[in-house]
């Protein structure tokens, strides 16, 4: 039996009882452990979950790490030695006992801003993988941007803050960055679509950078710009270590209430459909997910200029919801997780 941690945070969902019911089908023991549970003392040094021992697992999946990288990382030290970064690659204590395999590969950096957006443009773009062009600084500096490269008939500032940021920043070259509108105004952080936001003139995101000041100065979030793509749907490919589980088209619904929603994902009420993807596509999809440093991934490409040739990587979403991926594709999404898992199980010695 292969004894599997699966860490959360917050309430436990639908999606992890639906893992940890998979599991159960196929005889394998998966504990739900939220974060919670982690402590420690210093008396004896010792980091546990609630006493227990988190070296006793075979694998540990970091579902989620979101605001959790302080007990993440407790967890991470208690293993000793330090567990490899390859997922799959078993590793000996001095007493010559395998050690845990860790899902993501992400978690072993120890470095919440990796599981961010920004970094994640970053790494992709230094392999040659096409993302969108993007900025990212403080919610004024990327008002600036946009107004530096604007039309001149659209360099009307209004009073208060945003005339002075506009007075006071240094010149952009507009060689560097050559924005136009509309553009996409994305938090770093993900949140599955909750914090991306289209603006289609300078008026319009000025308003956004005053409504989102708060959650920056307040809660620390930070966020970039981006180029719109248009597009009639993106594709969701979900990957599990070198495989793909299966590819979903995601399209926002047109015409009434939702004819500005220009959101394709499933949470805000995007139609899904099974789909497929040429087999390059799908193996750059395994690529960017290994970049990022994610196993078990949900890569979302798109196309530039509606073109099969010219695939662009938007984002590579961590613990990726699957609810509307079964709907679409009619793949047990929670036993593939657990049967992939179960595959990592540390070498018998």
């Amino acid at each position: 039996m292969t004894k599997i941690a699966l860490f959360f945070g917050g309430k436990i969902s639908k999606h992890l009882v639906m893992v940890r019911n998979a599991a159960r089908k196929i005889g394998e023991q998966l504990d739900l452990v939220s974060y919670n549970n982690v402590c420690f003392e210093t008396e004896t040094g010792k980091i546990s979950l609630r006493g227990k021992d988190v070296n006793e697992y075979d694998v540990l999946f970091f579902r989620t790490t979101g605001k959790h990288w302080e007990e993440v990382n407790l967890i991470i030290n208690s293993i000793n030695p330090p567990a490899p970064t390859n997922v799959g690659t078993p590793s000996l204590d001095k007493e010559g006992r395998t050690l845990p395999i860790v899902v993501d590969p992400l978690v072993r950096y120890g470095k919440p801003s990796y599981a961010c957006k920004a970094w994640q443009m970053l790494k992709l773009k230094e392999v040659g993988i096409d993302v969108p062009k993007s900025v990212y600084g403080s919610l004024w500096y990327l008002y600036e941007v946009m107004a530096r490269n604007c039309e001149p008939s659209e360099r009307v500032y209004s009073t208060g803050e945003a005339a002075r940021q506009a007075q006071n920043q240094e010149k952009i070259l507009e060689s560097e960055y050559k924005f136009s509108f509309p553009i996409i105004l994305k938090g770093s952080g993900g949140d599955r679509g909750t914090r991306v936001f289209k603006a289609d003139n300078l008026k319009q995101m000025e308003k956004l950078v005053r409504k989102l000041r708060a959650s920056e100065t307040g809660e620390g979030k930070r966020y970039m710009i981006q180029e719109y793509i248009e597009n009639d749907g993106d594709y969701r490919v979900l990957v599990l270590g070198e495989k793909v589980l299966g590819v979903m088209k995601r399209a926002r619904v047109k015409g009434g209430q939702n004819d500005k929603e220009f959101r394709n994902n499933y949470s805000v009420g995007g139609t899904v459909e099974v789909s497929d993807l040429p087999d390059e596509i799908k193996e750059l999809a395994v690529k960017a997910a290994k970049v990022c440093g994610l196993a078990v991934a949900g890569v979302d490409v798109a196309f530039r200029n509606f073109d099969m040739k010219r695939p662009v990587i938007w984002e590579v979403n961590k613990g990726p919801q699957f609810k509307g991926f079964m709907k679409a594709t009619g793949i047990d999404v929670p036993m593939e997780i657990v049967k992939y898992l179960v595959s990592l199980k540390k070498i018998e010695t």
